[in-house]
């Protein structure tokens, strides 16, 4: 009996180190601002900005993506991160072959919301799974691409806290005093204050709303969970920007134009 209760002691410490695995190597995430206080950007390898930590979340830099703007920016950034030292990447979307390309390489993908700095903590301690390879951003985002393959690109919306394109982009889409509508070629046509705003479940409204407007894009600073699957549903990308209206449209159509390349 005693050597029974050992080894189930035993299978439990391990299994426990296995679910819990030490961090080796070090953490880069893909951010919209270089701070390690930015939030954990949508695009890893179209992100403005890389804040490498090490294997116990302790900042070691922060530097410019020398890999964003360009085609297939994801494969490319590969090399880089091995020399970086890099074993693990977070982000909040992976776009089509590129999780196993990068698992082929020692680097784990994650998906992880917040700021850089928790994240990196987060996956240091084990506390999050690797990414999958198809999550809600991932199906959305080939929902779109298969829109747009079809000739039915729609209006790209943009939740704001003010009237004008120089506005900033609103904390959650619900909760935005403005929405701000361009064309697919991101020349404004609309602004209306948020029908939405009071509404009992913003949620929900903002989704009924965004699909009379016929939005295939819609950008927020962030996004639930919930939201991004009830929007991949009805194929709207949610596009998730810190800054100024002009700058997260600008975003948007780079993004969509290195997709099509």
């Amino acid at each position: 009996m005693k050597r029974l209760i050992c080894v189930v002691l035993v299978t439990l410490f391990l299994a426990s180190g296995l679910a819990f695995a030490e961090q080796k190597g070090n953490i880069c995430v893909a951010t919209q601002e270089k701070s390690s206080e930015a939030a954990v950007s949508d695009k890893a390898g179209l992100a403005p900005y890389f804040i490498i930590f090490d294997e116990k979340g302790n900042l070691v830099e922060s530097i410019d993506n020398p890999f964003k703007g360009k085609n297939e920016a994801g494969k490319l950034m590969l090399g880089f991160l091995v020399e970086k030292g890099v074993t693990a990447i977070i982000g909040r979307d992976y776009c089509g072959d590129i999780i196993g390309i990068l698992k082929d390489k020692g680097i784990t993908a994650y998906n992880v919301e917040g700021s850089a700095i928790e994240a990196a903590a987060k996956v240091a301690e084990g506390q999050v799974p690797a990414a999958l390879k198809e999550n809600a951003l991932v199906a959305n985002h080939k929902a779109v691409v298969a829109s747009h393959a079809a000739g039915k690109d729609g209006t790209i919306v943009v939740a704001a806290n003010g009237a004008t394109e120089t506005s900033t982009v609103s904390a959650q889409a619900g909760g935005a005093a403005f929405f701000l509508i361009f064309d697919n070629k991101g020349k404004l046509i609309e602004t209306l204050a948020s029908p939405v705003k009071d509404a009992a479940s913003p949620g929900t409204a903002v989704v009924h709303f965004l699909v009379g407007k016929g939005a295939t894009v819609v950008v927020a600073e962030g996004f639930g969970p919930k939201i991004v699957g009830d929007l991949a549903s009805k194929s709207i990308r949610a596009v998730s920007f810190k800054g100024s209206v002009d700058e997260s449209i600008k975003n948007v159509l780079q993004s969509k134009n290195d997709h099509q390349k």
